[in-house]
């Protein structure tokens, strides 16, 4: 079992197989350092003899080596003789294996194997530099062994990574290189998964996360924008989709790079070209790219693509291609599908229910017309029939009226024949106005008359003027009598 220590600083850093230990170490004020995973104490002299009899050995540079007593009498070097001697050092000094954490950058591939520089930009106080590297090489042969794990993380610039490094001095321009031993994944995965949760977080915060699904997607969303890779199979599979509908949709077309480190600049771009369009008013915005790895969706767990999600004043469906992850971006949109195809179909089955309850609507308004209609029908039926009725028995009614008013004029006019026999007249003024008795009370009443009598004696009608002279008008009431003359 090799247990070493270094001191740097006030600290003591101890490495090897030290879980047998952990419980000494605790109770001597050890500390665990969860992201380099080894155990330091505090550097005082007591901790010194402690691990002394646990059995830890300090790591010294060594100060002698054949290739340095080699030149140990020369006052000066060649270039060769004095690489040969860093070379030396290096390799009897520093010929464990490290675990070494920090971010990829400048990564490019040559042949099947990885260059990469491993950089730590956050350097701790006490030193000048503003940010530390190392050159890394992954050789194909190893990267083909540890492809199941670099298949987990994004092995690409800017993942924070933990690798195990064997170190290597390059003759050929005398450069310390750190050869990739092994890869720890799972620092990796953490660390997504804590930037991740911390995109969320943010998020809520600003109360965001929920902002766009409460959006309000229209019963025909019919004007599309579409955020997705112009020529990528996923615009042809949505586009496809659509046109098997029927449905006569308007698409406006964003091309924007669905993968890769300019993915993010794009998005947002064509978010705010789709809120600055005047001339184009949309009903949802639809963001989709094709399948990939599961890695692929690091791209759209990106704050600022999902702010523009939840600023988006219009319903944001997404798809990304992925059926068992999702990303911050699906958390956040309106309705997120796992297809371009998924999400086409979403729309058309959108556009043709609305058309179904559309239609039925219309259908029960005319099934509740037509109720309606012979419910009035046989309400105008019953008041025509009690109409017809109601004339009917006016009719008789009035009918019986000028029945008896003809029998009353028959028996008037009989009545008045009779009497005209007896030798009874009618007297008329020369207006033709029937005098009465009243007539003759009046004071401004001539006393002398003149009356004219017709009469038809057969086929010939006669008159006779005869003039009349009122002597006396008796007008009586129940107290007295009054006799005018």
């Amino acid at each position: 079992m090799t247990l070493n220590f270094e001191i740097q600083e006030n600290k003591i850093l101890l490495t090897g197989d030290t879980f047998a230990l952990k419980e000494q170490i605790k109770q001597n004020g050890g500390r665990w350092n969860v992201q380099e995973k080894h155990w330091w104490l505090p550097h005082n002299e007591q901790n010194l003899d402690v691990l002394k009899t646990l059995g830890f050995t300090k790591n010294e540079i060594k100060s002698e080596s054949p290739a340095v007593n080699s030149f140990e009498d020369k006052t000066f070097f060649k270039i060769s003789e004095f690489v040969q001697i860093i070379n030396a050092v290096i390799k009897s000094n520093l010929s464990n294996q490290y675990w070494i954490y920090g971010e990829i950058s400048s990564f490019k591939t040559a042949n099947g194997h990885v260059f990469f520089d491993l950089v730590e930009k956050d350097v701790s106080l006490g030193t000048s530099m503003k940010a530390a590297s190392i050159s890394c090489i992954l050789w194909a042969g190893k990267k083909t062994f540890l492809q199941e794990k670099l298949n987990e993380i994004p092995f690409a610039d800017g993942t924070q990574m933990k690798v195990k490094v064997a170190v290597d001095f390059r003759k050929e321009g005398s450069k310390i290189i750190a050869i990739v031993e092994d890869v720890d994944a799972e620092h990796t995965k953490g660390n997504l998964l804590l930037q991740r949760l911390s995109i969320v977080q943010e998020l809520k915060k600003r109360n965001l996360y929920q902002k766009n699904k409460s959006s309000h997607l229209k019963a025909f969303p019919n004007r599309i924008a579409l955020i997705t890779a112009e020529n990528s199979r996923a615009c042809a599979d949505f586009l496809d989709e659509l046109k098997l509908s029927k449905i006569s949709f308007q698409i406006s077309l964003f091309d924007c790079n669905m993968q890769g480190e300019n993915t993010s600049d794009n998005v947002v771009t064509a978010f705010k070209n789709i809120a600055e369009n005047r001339t184009n008013k949309f009903d949802c915005v639809v963001v989709t790219r094709g399948g990939g790895s599961k890695l692929d969706l690091r791209w759209f767990d990106d704050l600022e693509i999902a702010k523009q999600i939840a600023y988006c004043g219009l319903p944001v469906i997404t798809a990304v291609g992925h059926f068992d992850d999702v990303s911050i971006a699906d958390e956040v949109s309106f309705r997120c599908e796992k297809t371009p195809t998924a999400a086409a179909r979403f729309l058309t089955s959108t556009i043709h229910d609305s058309f179904v309850e559309l239609f039925s609507r219309v259908d029960n308004m005319g099934r509740v017309l037509l109720h309606r209609f012979e419910k009035e029908h046989q309400a105008l039926n019953i008041i025509e029939q009690k109409i017809i009725l109601n004339v009917k028995r006016r009719f008789q009614t009035e009918y019986k009226n000028i029945e008896r008013i003809e029998q009353f004029l028959k028996i008037f006019t009989s009545s008045i024949e009779k009497t005209m026999q007896r030798g009874f007249s009618l007297v008329y003024d020369d207006n033709d106005k029937i005098l009465t008795g009243q007539d003759f009370a009046q004071e401004n009443f001539p006393k002398e008359l003149k009356i004219n009598f017709s009469f038809e004696d057969g086929p010939q009608k006669k008159s006779v003027q005869v003039s009349a002279t009122v002597h006396t008008v008796t007008i009586e009431d129940q107290h007295d009598r009054k006799i005018l003359r």
